[in-house]
Order: structure tokens, then sequence, then C-alpha cells
């Protein structure tokens, strides 16, 4: 099935699963401002909108009327915006590239909301139109009073979630270019890297390649961590230079057309794993790859967290990192204080894909589970990150309330020569299969002898 009859085909199936006799509207969003400049952030169109319409334009609205079918609204611009951004895509094209017959200016939009006064309407996409509707060229609702159905909105959400879940043979096909962008700026990393650089650095080399191979922006802000900036999870890339003896992490992923690519990887600056470096590296490395291969339809995410938990508190034992019965730690949260976020996410359309939580299921507020993104059975074609990772977070290790409560389970004594370690991460986009789970990003070098290879690549120029 080509583009266009798949997104005919994922609008039809809203259309007929709505269970919702009104009118609906899907935004794209409107691009946020920069004080004190002419320009906006970077826009990136409500994955939902963008799933319906196949588009990514500023202030779109695709709207479902039962009785004229979906349309697409779109802004046209005026002659000051032509002369400040140029003239857009003609109406005709976007109407081509959604697979609507018709597109329609923005302008228009609020005269056919104003005969449609007092039917139901559902709400879906970016709710800025709800928040913000003059941005939309219309009147404040309250003058159009809007029947606003909640309930039929957040049905129609969950509809659109659920769908996403799994990617057509379209979109595994952006989801393994997005993977092949991120390769290339990953090795360019691992080769280029030198005692000196900064983390800034890094990140440009990494991001310079995935523009290179067709990516037009990253997936989510690049994170460069080296040293014990590699301990905090989201870190920013900052002027800290590279030292000998660091390891960095580097978690940095391509966008291709819409769809994201996600990937950690970690290395050593001098070109070698040393000491513990080398067997808390193998630790997450031995984790990853059995959570990927225990990654089939019907394996609870869940579950396949806990065990990677569990992995990861008997290899602290065997480090001497921890002290117990691997499984009676992971119960206590033992293991969090060195593994405390999920093994992974859902992933598509965005970095933290919807549809990650199966309906009816809340979220844990448990030190070991409230950070984990998934909580569903796997399905074939479902594509999932799976990132276990090992820190030493200054946050957790320190606070006197954690040491007490972990007194026992931890050799704080082996804990504290750790200070200023960092983080490992290692993190792959992962589909699932029938059969054996398909790694999008298997090409990234992870195994300790590819990555030290490159490493030294880097050193002997």
């Amino acid at each position: 099935m080509d583009e266009r009859s798949q997104l005919a085909a994922r609008r039809e199936a809203i259309a007929r699963g709505a269970g919702f006799h009104g009118v609906l509207l899907v935004a794209a969003g409107q691009p946020i401002p920069i004080a004190g400049t002419d320009q906006s952030h970077e826009f990136h169109a409500h994955p939902d909108h963008r799933y319906l319409a196949g588009l990514d334009v500023p202030g779109a609205v695709l709207t479902l009327d039962p009785f004229e079918g979906w349309q697409l609204f779109a802004p046209v611009p005026g002659i000051e915006d032509r002369v400040w951004v140029g003239d857009g895509v003609p109406l005709e094209e976007l109407a081509a590239r959604a697979a609507i017959d018709r597109a329609r200016p923005l302008a228009e939009l609020d005269t056919w909301l104003e005969r449609r006064r007092g039917e139901p309407m559902a709400i879906a996409g970016n709710h800025d139109i709800l928040h913000r509707p003059e941005r939309y060229g219309l009147a404040p609702w309250e003058a159009l009073e809007p029947d606003v159905h909640r309930e039929a909105s957040e049905h129609i959400s969950q509809q659109l979630a659920e769908m996403r879940r799994t990617k057509d043979a379209d979109e595994l096909e952006r989801m393994r270019a997005a993977g092949a962008a991120s390769l290339r700026g990953h090795v360019a990393a691992m080769r280029l890297a030198r005692p000196g650089m900064t983390e800034r650095q890094v990140e440009i080399e990494i991001e310079a390649e995935f523009f290179r191979a067709g990516a037009l922006r990253t997936a989510y802000g690049s994170i460069v961590g080296s040293g014990p900036n590699g301990a905090i999870l989201h870190i920013a890339p900052s002027n800290r230079d590279l030292r000998d003896g660091d390891i960095v992490m580097v978690d940095a992923g391509a966008e291709i057309d819409g769809y994201a690519s996600d990937v950690s990887r970690t290395w050593p600056v001098s070109g070698r794993f040393e000491g513990a470096q080398r067997d808390l590296y193998q630790l997450v490395l031995s984790v990853q790859e059995a959570a990927i291969a225990d990654a089939r339809p019907g394996k609870e995410y869940r579950e396949l967290h806990l065990e990677a938990c569990e992995r990861m508190a008997r290899g602290l034992v065997d480090l001497g990192i921890l002290r117990g019965d691997p499984a009676s730690l992971v119960e206590r949260d033992a293991h969090a204080l060195f593994f405390p976020h999920g093994l992974g996410h859902m992933l598509g359309l965005a970095t933290h894909d919807a549809g990650g939580c199966l309906a009816g299921r809340a979220p844990s507020d448990r030190f070991g589970l409230k950070w984990l993104r998934a909580d569903l059975p796997l399905q074939s074609d479902y594509v999932v990150t799976i990132e276990p990772g090992f820190y030493v977070i200054d946050a957790l290790l320190r606070d006197p309330l954690r040491r007490e409560q972990y007194h026992d389970a931890v050799n704080w004594g082996r804990v504290d020569g750790l200070a200023g370690f960092g983080g490992i991460r290692i993190e792959d986009d992962v589909r699932i299969t029938a059969g054996e789970a398909e790694v999008l990003t298997a090409e990234i070098p992870k195994q300790i002898d590819a990555v030290e290879a490159l490493r030294r690549e880097a050193i002997e120029r």
C-alpha cells in the first residue's frame, strides 16, 4: 500500500471506530515564537496530525464532518509572509500529499465552524486550538458555543495511540533510514573524538553526519556526557573537555520524514575501557542483549524491564557493588540506585511515541518503576527502544535517606570509590517480529572490540 492509500486507510479507520457523530478537529499546532526575534522554535507537527495527514505544516487543521468527510485547512501566506518566509506549499499540492480531495485556506475554518454551531465536537492532535484559537484565525470559542465532548476526544486520541503502535512497511523503512543516519553520526564521534575536544564539539560532528545522511533535524536534543556528566541522564552537551580516562555517553538520534531514531553508545576517550569501566560496560551490554533476545510478541514490556533489572542486580552483586539476593534487591529497588530509568519506550513519530501504556494501566510510584515509559504486551511490528544503563549519580548515592535505606544492600566503600565514574547506556531501536527481533540500529558498533578499534583510529591520527 502506497503512502496516500495508507493515509486514507488510517482516516477511514478513525472515522469508523470513533463512535462519534459530530465534528472532529485534528490540529498540527502553531510555532512557538522566540522572544526578541522574528523567528520561532523549530516546528514539529503534532504526531497524530502527521499520522493522519502526512504533513508537517504549521497551523494546519484536519477536520472530519459526518456529511462532508475529511478536509484539510492550511494557512495561505499573505504578501508580508511571502517576503519573509516564502510562498509556502500550494494548497493543491498539500491536498495531493495528504490524499484529500481538496485543501482549503485556514481563513475559511472560522466560517466552516460557524455553520456547525452547537454540533458535538471532538478534539485530537494539538489542543492549542482550544487554548489559543486566535492563532488559527478563529473567534473565541465562547462565541462559537462549541459542544466539546471530552470523552469522545479522549477515546479518539486513545484510538490513535493504539493504531500508531504498529508500524507499517513505509514507517519501518523511514525508521531504518533514520537508524542509518544515526549510524553515521555515532561512528563519526567514535572515530573523531580526541582528548581536549569538548562535548559540544562532539555533538557538532554527530549532527553534521545526521544531516549529510538526509536528516532534516535530530529526533531530540543530543546528549553528550563525558566523565561525571555521563551520569546526568539528559545532560545537554557542554564545553567540558574530554579527558584521558573518561568514558563518554552519547544519546543521539536522527529523524527522517518525521520518524525518530534513538540510540545511545558509550566509549572511552583514551581508546580502551579500563578496569571497572570494562566490567560494567560488559554487564550493561549483556543485559541489553538478553532483553533484545527476549523481546517477542506477547511479552509484557514491564516483565522485560524487571528481568533486565534482576540481571543488572546479579551482575552488580558479582562485581561487589550490591550485596544480597538479586531478586530481593530488585523487590527493594536497590538496583535503581544505579539503573533508575525504564528499559525503554515506544518509538515512531515521537521519540517517546504514543501508546506506551495499555489502557487502564496506571504508572507505578515505585522507585524502580516510576520512570518506566512502556507497560503493555509487545506485538509484531511494534518498535521499542531497549536501553539499560549503569550510572554513578551523586543525587541518589549521596542522599542520606537512601544510604540508610540501603545500608545493607550496597557496598558503600566500593561505590564511593567510583565517584566521578559517569554513566554507561547502550540503546538500540528494536522491531518486534514473530521470530527474532529486528534491531534497526544493529550496525552501530557496541561490542567492546569494535568500539575500541574505532577509538584507536581517533587516537592514532
